[in-house]
């Protein structure tokens, strides 16, 4: 690891005690790529539902993640506090979902290729403590940087864009893609090197990790 990775990741190790030091009973499960997924799965399923979200559940929709393997390939960390499971995300190397979503719009960049894809952040409640799901993002984060990715890239929804940029991530295209296959929703590209991540972190309004997030997350996959 470089100085930036070193850092970075103290800083979310610091993340991660604060969430244990806050909210009593909280845990993070990591699956490997492969592990079974399907309480993972049935929670989602389960928040799409929930939210509306039928054209996540279609035939199409899960023919892509077969195309892609992406359940096979993508890490997957789960929240729970106690044996309540609050909040998910997904970690996918290349290639993307966001690609073959985009593809008539964006083409990703061999950089890219370095980086990993997070999606499927989604949290049990509306209520949900932003700290926890900061936690969260803080697993993936570090466990990426130890596995030797360069950086993170997601698709989100607009209304989580702001969110996303104080994390470090930022748009790799002017304006916001019409996506067919999510009921032609608008969603932004983003990426960012962990130099980014680290310098985002760091500004000063940013100086208590309980800050980073100032309401929970309920993303509209594919996303965080």
């Amino acid at each position: 690891m470089d100085t930036t990775d070193l850092q970075l990741t103290d800083y979310l190790q610091a993340l991660q005690v604060t969430l244990k030091s806050h909210h009593d009973g909280c845990r993070i499960v990591m699956l490997e790529a492969g592990a079974d997924t399907q309480e993972f799965d049935r929670f989602i399923d389960r928040q799409f539902r929930l939210r509306l979200q039928h054209y996540m559940l279609t035939s199409r929709a899960r023919m892509l993640e077969t195309k892609l393997a992406i359940r096979s390939r993508s890490t997957h960390f789960l929240l729970y506090r106690h044996d309540q499971l609050l909040a998910v995300l997904r970690a996918t190397p290349a290639p993307f979902e966001w690609v073959s979503l985009a593809q008539q719009h964006v083409s990703p960049t061999v950089a890219l290729s370095r980086h990993v894809e997070f999606s499927r952040l989604i949290s049990y409640s509306t209520n949900q403590l932003p700290i926890a799901v900061n936690g969260l993002l803080a697993a993936a984060v570090e466990w990426a940087i130890k596995r030797g990715y360069q950086g993170v890239t997601a698709l989100c929804r607009s209304q989580q864009l702001r969110f996303y940029q104080r994390f470090g991530l930022m748009p790799i295209a002017s304006n916001p893609l019409h996506i067919e296959q999510r009921a032609r929703g608008d969603y932004w590209v983003l990426s960012a090197e962990w130099r980014q991540i680290l310098a985002a972190v760091q500004q000063p309004d940013q100086a208590t990790v309980g800050h980073l997030v100032q309401k929970p997350l309920v993303c509209h996959p594919p996303g965080f």
